[in-house]
C-alpha cells in the first residue's frame, strides 16, 4: 500500500521538535566568539536557555569542539642538566637491593595553593584546536598526599623550603 501511494518503501520524514531559530544560533555563536573559554553552563545562564541546548547548538549547528588547555612546566636552562643527573642517579639506585620497595608514587594529585589553572576546568571552544598552553612556576606552595601499599603519607603543605604536616 505504501509503495503504491508514494512509490517508495522509506518512512516519511517525521515532524519533530523544531530546531533553534537562526537568531538563537547567532546569539550562541556571538557569545563564544567574544569569550571562547566560557563554559556552556555560564553561557546557558547568560542566554537564558538550557545548558544542553547551548551544547547541542555548539556541536551540531556551529560544529565547534571544546579543547583542553595543556599545562607545561616552565623549564629553566639549568633544569635540563638536573633532570639528566636525576635519571642517571635513579638508574644506579634501582640496582641496589630493596630500593624499589621503598618507592611511593602519587598520581600527580598535587593541589596548588596559588591560582594555578586546573586544566580539567578550562575549555576553549573553536572549530580548530588552538594548541593553547599555560606555563606555570614549578615551586609554588602546594598540598601533597600519597598512598603506598602500607601507608598514607600526608597531607603535607609545602611552602618553599618549609613543610607542614596536618
Amino acid at each position: 500500500m505504501k509503495f503504491q501511494q508514494s512509490g517508495c518503501l522509506c518512512t516519511a520524514k517525521r515532524t519533530g521538535r523544531p530546531g533553534p531559530s537562526a537568531e538563537t544560533v547567532e546569539r550562541v555563536r556571538e557569545t563564544f566568539v567574544r569569550s571562547p573559554q566560557k563554559s556552556t553552563t555560564r553561557a546557558s545562564q547568560e542566554l537564558q536557555m538550557s545548558q544542553s541546548s547551548v551544547w547541542r547548538i555548539l556541536r551540531k549547528r556551529l560544529r565547534v569542539k571544546g579543547y583542553r588547555v595543556q599545562l607545561l612546566q616552565a623549564l629553566n636552562p639549568q633544569d635540563y642538566s638536573l633532570r639528566l643527573n636525576f635519571c642517571l642517579d635513579f638508574q644506579q639506585r634501582l640496582q641496589e637491593d630493596g630500593f624499589a620497595e621503598k618507592l611511593v608514587f602519587s598520581d600527580e594529585a598535587t593541589c596548588h595553593v596559588c591560582n594555578k589553572v586546573n586544566r580539567h576546568n578550562v575549555c576553549i571552544w573553536g572549530t580548530e584546536n588552538p594548541h593553547a598552553t599555560i606555563e606555570y612556576v614549578r615551586d609554588s606552595p602546594k598540598v601533597f598526599c600519597a598512598v603506598s601499599s602500607c601507608k598514607v603519607y600526608g597531607p603535607f603543605l609545602f611552602c618553599g623550603a618549609n613543610c607542614y604536616q596536618y
